[in-house]
């Protein structure tokens, strides 16, 4: 399997599992998995939230998807962009490899998600 077919199949798999979160808000059904941070050391992770975060995204509940989460709805279009370049990019190369991403960005997105989950914590989870 070459690596557009495999690009495919993510993002066939991407929409699959949108799919099943528009269908089937966390809200009302409790299969989605829980978040381990919370459960047993009872503060917020930077990640907490973020499935019904975007499951409210999927229903247009801009609002409401910030109030979960709102670092997973500001980095949701960051990581469109880098994999529709990925994409991109792999539809000309023969080898496939990533698009580099700085070590900056990547050392920002750390130090960024660790305040975001202190900060979330000081807050009450409300951001």
């Amino acid at each position: 399997m070459n690596v557009v077919a495999k690009m495919r199949a993510v993002a066939c798999a991407s929409l699959a599992g949108a799919v099943i979160l528009y269908q089937f808000p966390p809200e009302q059904y409790d299969f989605y998995p829980q978040c381990a941070v919370f459960r047993y050391l009872h503060v917020y992770c930077p990640g907490c939230g973020a499935t019904r975060a975007l499951a409210a995204l999927l229903h247009g509940r801009i609002a409401e998807a910030l109030h979960y989460n709102t670092l997973v709805v500001m980095l949701i279009p960051v990581l469109l962009a880098y994999f529709a370049a990925a994409y991109w990019k792999s539809r000309g190369d023969e080898v496939f490899t990533w698009p580099r991403v700085p070590a900056i960005a990547l050392t920002a997105l750390l130090v960024v998600s660790a305040g975001f989950g202190v900060l979330r914590n000081f807050l009450g989870g409300s951001i």
